[in-house]
């Protein structure tokens, strides 16, 4: 049975590939998670949908999710609450436990520890 939190799909869902982060959050440290999809004759717009996270490296990471923060010229800015990923341990959010927060830029995360790998499930709506 479906959640009652979770919303009929209004696009198409998309999965990222598994990405690293990289430790010492700091202006321009953020790395991409998803590349939204361009062209067509509107821009799309992405929902996370669902985060997978796996942390093997040794001590406990807090993950964040957010827009911008690549190049230093923009600030990174969370779009979820931090969550807080248990060395040894996966972690799995569904859409019923996540916010939902439509953004037009791209997914990027930060972290406070090497090595935890990060993976979502989006839908992108034109």
């Amino acid at each position: 049975m479906a959640s009652p939190y979770e919303q009929p799909a209004r696009g198409i869902r998309k999965s990222s590939a598994i990405v690293n982060t990289v430790a010492a959050p700091a202006v321009g440290t953020a790395v991409t998670l998803y590349q939204r999809t361009t062209g067509g004759q509107n821009p799309r717009t992405v929902i996370l949908r669902k985060l997978m996270a796996w942390n093997n490296t040794g001590a406990d990471a807090i993950l964040e999710i957010g827009q911008d923060g690549i190049d230093g010229v923009v600030a990174f800015a969370n779009i979820i609450p931090p969550v807080l990923v248990l060395n040894g341990f996966d972690g799995e959010w569904h859409e019923d436990e996540l916010p939902e927060v439509e953004i037009g830029n791209d997914l990027t995360m930060e972290c406070n520890q090497d090595g935890v790998q990060v993976q979502v499930e989006v839908e992108e709506i034109e």
